[in-house]
C-alpha cells in the first residue's frame, strides 16, 4: 500500500518534471533596437522647415533618442545638424529638422541611437525640392512628444573651402590619440592657418579651441588630440613635423574624455567665424579588450564549462535542472514502488 508521504512526494516530483520543459522555454529580453521610416532605400526629406523624422524604437517610455544629420562628401557647403527626440509610450519617436538652407539634390546620412548607445541604425538620405505644401509646421499625427527642432548652422562659403578635414569621423579609443587631418587648399595668406572648435560646452560639456598653422607650407597638417589628458593641465594637442597649433580654449575635466560623440568644426584663418567651412565627428569609444595579436575580442559571458555548447547560462541552467528533477522523478517512483 502506497503510503501518503510517498504519493504526496511522487506528484511534487512529477508536477516538477511537467513545469521543466517551461522553464527551458522561458524567454529571453530582446535586444533594445531603434528604426527610422523611409520609403525605397533612403530617407528623402523635403528643403523647408520643420522637416519631421520619425521612427520606432523597444525602449521604455521617455527613452532619449539621439539624431544626427550629417552631410556627405559630395554635398557642399557642408552640414550638420542634431536634434534629439523621446520614446512615446507607442514605441515611437520624432524629431524635427530645419533644411531650408539646403539645396535639392544634397545627400546625408542619418544615424539615430539611444543615449547609452545600447542600440544605433544609420540610413542615406536625400534632400528634395519643397513643394507648395512643404510643411512650415510640425505636421499632424507626429508623435508626441517631440521638442523643438535645433537649427545648426550651416556652412555659407563657395564650393572652393580654403581648408577642410582630410575625412569626416575621427575614431579613438578613450585614452588614446585622435587624429585629424586638415588640408590647406587656399592661396591667400589666411590659408595657412585653421581654427578647430571641439565639443561643445552645452551640448557634451567639453569643449576645446585651437589654431592650427601650416608652418611648413605642404599643404595639410595633422591635429593630435590626446584624450587622456584633454581638460586635465597637460599638453593634450601636438601636430604633425614642421607645424604648429595654439591652445586658445578648453573646459577643465577632472578625468579623461569619456566615450561619446564630439562635433568638431573647422574654420579657415586665425579666427572663430559665424559658420564653419567643414564640420566633422570624434568619435571616443570605451576601451576594449585586445588579443596578442591585436584583433578585439569580448569578454567572456559564461561560466566554466559553457564554452562551445552554444547555450546561454540560462538553458545550461535548465538543462541541469530538468535533468535533476528527470532523475528525481525515476528515483521517486522507485522508492514508492519499494
Amino acid at each position: 500500500m502506497r503510503s501518503r508521504s510517498g504519493s504526496l512526494l511522487l506528484a511534487v516530483v512529477l508536477l516538477s518534471a511537467t513545469l521543466a520543459p517551461a522553464v527551458l522555454a522561458m524567454p529571453v529580453a530582446g535586444e533594445p533596437t531603434v528604426t527610422v521610416d523611409h520609403d525605397g532605400e533612403e530617407l528623402t526629406v523635403a528643403n523647408g522647415s520643420a522637416q519631421v523624422v520619425r521612427g520606432t524604437a523597444t525602449a521604455p517610455a521617455g527613452t532619449e533618442i539621439l539624431v544626427r544629420v550629417r552631410s556627405t562628401s559630395e554635398t557642399t557647403p557642408a552640414f550638420l545638424k542634431t536634434a534629439s527626440g523621446v520614446v512615446t509610450e507607442n514605441g515611437t519617436w520624432a524629431v524635427a529638422f530645419d533644411f531650408d538652407s539646403q539645396a535639392a539634390g544634397d545627400s546625408f546620412t542619418l544615424t539615430a541611437r539611444f543615449e547609452n548607445g545600447s542600440a544605433e541604425t544609420e540610413v542615406p538620405g536625400e534632400i528634395v525640392a519643397c513643394g507648395g505644401d512643404c510643411a512650415g509646421t510640425t505636421p499632424s499625427g507626429t508623435p508626441t512628444p517631440i521638442p523643438e527642432q535645433t537649427t545648426t548652422p550651416t556652412q555659407t562659403d563657395g564650393p572652393a573651402a580654403p581648408v577642410a578635414f582630410g575625412e569626416n569621423i575621427f575614431l579613438v579609443d578613450q585614452g588614446g590619440v585622435a587624429a585629424i587631418p586638415i588640408a590647406f587648399e587656399g592661396e591667400s595668406d589666411s590659408t595657412d592657418e585653421a581654427v578647430v572648435v571641439l565639443g561643445n560646452e552645452s551640448d557634451s560639456n567639453y569643449e576645446l579651441e585651437a589654431i592650427v598653422r601650416d608652418e611648413d607650407g605642404d599643404g595639410q597638417a595633422v591635429l593630435y588630440v590626446d584624450t587622456s589628458l584633454a581638460g586635465r593641465g597637460g599638453d593634450s594637442l601636438s601636430t604633425s613635423g614642421g607645424d604648429t597649433v595654439e591652445l586658445q580654449a578648453e573646459t577643465d575635466l577632472d578625468s579623461a574624455l569619456s566615450p561619446a560623440d564630439y562635433d568638431v568644426s573647422l574654420y579657415a584663418g586665425a579666427t572663430r567665424g559665424d559658420d564653419p567651412v567643414d564640420v566633422g565627428t570624434l568619435v571616443v569609444q570605451s576601451p576594449t579588450t585586445r588579443t596578442p595579436t591585436g584583433e578585439t575580442t569580448a569578454a567572456p559571458t559564461g561560466g566554466t564549462g559553457t564554452a562551445g555548447t552554444g547555450l546561454g547560462s540560462l538553458a545550461i541552467g535548465g538543462l541541469l535542472s530538468g535533468a535533476f528533477i528527470v532523475a528525481g522523478a525515476v528515483l521517486a517512483a522507485v522508492l514508492v514502488k519499494r
